[in-house]
């Protein structure tokens, strides 16, 4: 299974739940970071089971020294991603369906070390669903952040045909 690093922020309610006014969206960033070996739902990390908010996950995966952009490309399937997301590869930010998690990466990679950093923002649900008894009452816990499976398929471009004039 590939390795991820995920760094979460988890917000919380800086003053006690309830509080009314500008002191009620008073919000506290508590960061979070684990080691994940293969990915799964936040409500299934520990150190995230009841949180809310933004999580980057990072890993890197080696390309051949043959690796020439022009000959070869890949796909790239995010799987399974809840909620909202960006993406970047190698630094540079990729523009992502945020329907199908699907791209085309070939032009973003390199030969040897490559970067994949897909940052996820999630509901406030499991955070209320943790501090509200009516939204716990729901019973609803959301499967958030990048849940996979994320699949990488390079392959080589060739001419098989070519008109000539």
């Amino acid at each position: 299974a590939q390795t991820w690093k995920l760094d979460a922020e988890d917000w919380q309610p800086t003053n006690p739940y309830g509080t009314t006014g500008e002191a009620g969206t008073a919000t506290t960033k508590v960061p979070v970071s684990v080691n994940l070996t293969g990915l799964k739902s936040w409500p299934n990390i520990p150190e995230l089971a009841r949180a809310s908010g933004i999580g980057t996950y990072t890993t890197t995966f080696s390309l051949p020294s043959s690796w020439n952009n022009g000959k070869f490309g890949a796909d790239l399937d995010l799987g399974q991603v809840t909620d909202t997301f960006t993406m970047k590869v190698n630094g540079t930010v990729v523009p992502i369906d945020q329907i199908t998690g699907h791209v085309e990466l070939g032009s973003f990679l390199k030969a040897g070390k490559n970067t994949l950093e897909v940052t996820v923002a999630t509901t406030l649900n499991n955070r209320l669903f943790a501090l509200d008894t009516a939204v716990a009452g729901r019973g609803v816990i959301q499967n958030y952040g990048l849940i996979g499976p994320v699949i990488l398929t390079p392959y080589a471009q060739a001419v098989v045909w070519e008109v000539k004039k």
